[in-house]
Parts: C-alpha cells; structure tokens; sequence
C-alpha cells in the first residue's frame, strides 16, 4: 500500500537525483536491490527521462543502472545467506511477510535460477528477492546468473519506457487534447463492454452443478 510517507521519499529522492546526479541513481537502486523500500523503478525511469533532455547520458544510465542493481541484489543475497531464513522473518516481518516468502519459495521449486530472472519483473517480491533467495539453498553461482541477466533486461525495459516514453507522451498530447467528454464516454462503455462479455463467456462455459 502506498503511503504518504512513500511519496514524500520519494519526492526527496527525486529532489536528489536532479541536484546530484548519478550517485544518487546508483545509491537508490542498490538500496532497492538490497531490501530497502526505496522507489528504484521511478528514479530510474526519470534519469532516463532526464538523458532525452540532456541532462544525464543514456548509455551512462544504463550501465549505473545494470552496475548499481547487480551489486545491491548481491549484498542483499550475502545478507539473506549469513541470517538464515528464520532470522530475517522473525527481524523483517514487515517487509518479508509469509506471503512474498512462499511466493518465491515457489517460483524457486518450479524455475530454479530461472526464477531469479523473473523475479526482477514482479512488483514487491523483486524489493525482497535477493534476502529471501541467499536464505535459501540456491547456489550464488546458479543465482548470479539469473540475476545478471534479468537486470541487463529489467534496466534496459525501465531505462526504454522512460527515454522513449514521455516523448510519446509529448506527442499524443494534442490527441488527448482534442478528445472531449463524450468520446472518453464511448471508451469506458465499450471497455465495460469487453469486460461484461467476457465474463458472461466464463460464466456460460463454467460447469453447472445440479
């Protein structure tokens, strides 16, 4: 759940990342990797953001993202390996709930390191994945290399929507200008349409009990 706490760091971060530049990209995202609750994905989409303006270089962004992400997840993965599972869910209850826990536990059964790339993707369990997978039996190695290769593809994603993202923005502007109330109305109800539809479908296929 988002606070007003959340978006007033995130808000200072930000504040950072514009006065002081890089390091306080790379901060951020080892901080995030390691399992501290910090908006890695906002500041990262912003200094690329930034890069188009000018104001930071792409390829720099990119590679401080790839460096910053590797090291953080690593740190987070040692911490995790010297607790021991008991010890960060007892200390970390907060943040390591048995939901995310199992959630992992899980994709790592099923997908071995192949896990760790996909982690990187899922929102709340990437923050802690790092702890929670040195607190299991996953060998650093087999870890190392999903976890490099999912933040070579994460940063370049992120780094992708924030470059190339706002200039598409820019120029939809005048399309969003010029649709008025009524087409938005058209949108909704044939949004709510589908969405009716589809559920009457499943409703239809679903099995009848008698």
């Amino acid at each position: 759940m988002i606070t007003v706490q959340h978006v007033t760091m995130a808000m200072r971060v930000l504040e950072g990342l514009e006065h002081h530049g890089y390091p306080v990209l790379v901060g951020s995202l080892m901080l995030n990797n390691i399992g501290l609750p910090v908006p890695a994905e906002t500041v990262l989409l912003t200094a690329a953001d930034l890069a188009r303006e000018g104001h930071f270089q792409l390829p720099l962004v990119y590679a401080a993202g790839v460096g910053a992400a590797v090291a953080g997840d690593n740190v987070g993965f040692a911490i995790g390996r010297q607790l021991g599972r008991d010890v960060l869910a007892h200390r970390f209850s907060l943040v390591l709930t048995p939901k995310r826990i199992a959630r992992l536990d899980a994709l790592l059964d099923r997908w071995g390191a192949r896990a760790i790339f996909l982690v990187r993707f899922l929102p709340g369990i990437s923050t802690v994945s790092a702890v929670l997978a040195g607190s299991s039996t996953l060998p650093w190695r087999d870890y190392l290399l999903g976890n490099v290769s999912g933040a070579l593809v994460w940063v370049a994603w992120v780094c992708s929507l924030g470059y190339f993202g706002s200039a598409w923005g820019e120029r939809l502007k005048p399309v969003w200008a010029g649709m008025h109330g009524a087409t938005w109305l058209v949108v909704a109800v044939v949004i709510l349409g589908a969405i009716a539809g589809k559920l009457f479908l499943r409703h239809r296929a679903a099995p009848r009990r008698e």
